[in-house]
């Protein structure tokens, strides 16, 4: 199908795109990849089911495939992704599942010189279900969004989780908003492409949040600190294992959990094992290899009375947010690049390699069990004020439609 073909299937549609007085039906296809839906973890469920009164059909494309994509709920969602081995009822939607397989090319050399292929390809299978606006989940689907958005004839909003990958060429056509998950993010966007700063939306990310703090609630089980994220060499996970010797060695009496894997993992257990702090530190596998349904993080950081985000965070991840919405009391190093942590607030802040200043917060935390409650609560309630998944549902609908004025505007 080419681009014109393309084109005129999408905009026949329900009047999008023509002068008709009538509100425009919203079928929102939803962009992301593996790395994506790591970053969002639990909240793109949460996302899923909440824009389910909003949309009339909601599609998620995942380019490639993934193990993320069976925290997502089928339906009502259709999950559309890719495939290089692919079964012969390909591009057929099953519909008890509401999955669909795009066919890959075993041999792709010609869609990685010219990406537009690749894009027609997937516009083509898109076309099908006539959407009206698309929504890249990150910063990393850009591109793709902007030819899928061209192809299509529809606008589309991106919401950024990092400016970390160099600069983004933003288009003025068929943009309708551009949603950091911070104000940091959206103070950067306005500066660079002043001409697009009254697009620009920040879009807090939300959860739910539970009834009372779980910090400290039973003081009869053994005080729990919990870390999770990938085993990378210099991520602060060696500062922490250090840590956790000079407490033991304080007399305190703790269990630190190492949730994640990565190429630092073998040198980390080696370091526990010298150290002696077999009693005291325990490795599981990541969060997403544990649960079967994406609720069960909370149910796992219940279990912690201390949540540890050792290194600056470049790119949104849920697992400090999911912490605080269930009352852990939070040690964070500084540059946590997110709206939620404020020292002596909602956690307390170390600088990044201090192991002084992490020692020194963690024995606060675990010698007042109080002040320990009170931060997780105080944390809890800011959430509820600003980071509740239904204001973020509320304010991405409204976005969505906004969004769809642009249309007119931009042929």
């Amino acid at each position: 199908m080419n681009d014109s073909e393309v084109l005129k299937s999408s905009s026949s549609s329900d009047g999008a795109g023509t002068g008709s007085a009538e509100p425009a039906v919203l079928r929102v296809v939803l962009l992301a990849d593996d790395d994506v839906l790591h970053s969002y973890g639990p909240v793109l469920r949460r996302l899923a089911v909440g824009l389910i009164d909003e949309v009339g059909d909601l599609n998620l494309l995942c380019v490639g495939t993934s193990a993320m994509l069976k925290h997502v709920p089928s339906p009502p969602v259709r999950l559309i992704s890719e495939a290089k081995h692919y079964p012969e009822n390909a591009d057929r939607i099953d519909y008890i599942s509401r999955e669909v397989i795009i066919k890959s090319p075993p041999f792709d050399f010609f869609e990685t010189l010219w990406p537009r292929r690749h894009a027609a390809r997937i516009a083509d299978v898109l076309s099908t279900y006539k959407p009206t606006l698309l929504h890249a989940l990150s910063e990393r689907q850009v591109l793709l969004t902007q030819d899928l958005s061209k192809l299509l004839g529809i606008p589309y909003v991106i919401s950024l989780l990092s400016l970390e990958n160099g600069d983004i060429d933003f288009s003025d056509d068929r943009c309708g908003k551009i949603l950091p998950c911070n104000s940091r993010l959206a103070r950067q966007v306005r500066q660079k492409y002043p001409r697009l700063a009254p697009r620009v939306q920040v879009l807090s990310i939300g959860t739910h949040v539970v009834d009372l703090p779980c910090c400290f609630d039973n003081e009869q089980l053994r005080p729990q600190i919990f870390c999770c994220g990938r085993f990378d060499y210099g991520h602060g996970f060696s500062e922490l294992i250090n840590v956790a010797k000079r407490l033991s060695m304080g007399g305190y009496t703790f269990g630190l959990t190492l949730a994640g894997c990565g190429p630092g993992e073998h040198e980390l257990r080696r370091q526990v094992e010298q150290l002696k702090l077999a009693e005291y530190v325990t490795f599981v596998p990541p969060l997403e290899s544990m649960l079967s349904d994406s609720d069960v993080y909370k149910m796992v950081l219940q279990s912690a009375d201390i949540f540890v985000q050792p290194w600056p965070e470049k790119m949104w991840r849920h697992e400090l947010l999911e912490a605080m919405s269930v009352g852990n009391a939070v040690v964070a190093a500084e540059g946590v690049e997110n709206d939620m942590v404020i020292n002596g607030k909602t956690a307390l802040t170390v600088k990044f390699h201090d192991e002084q200043a992490l020692t020194d917060a963690l024995e606060k935390l675990l010698k007042d069990h109080e002040y320990a409650r009170s931060l997780g609560r105080t944390a809890q309630e800011y959430l509820r004020k600003h980071f509740l998944a239904s204001r973020m549902i509320a304010r991405l609908g409204k976005a969505y439609h906004q969004s769809l004025q642009v249309k007119n505007t931009s042929r």
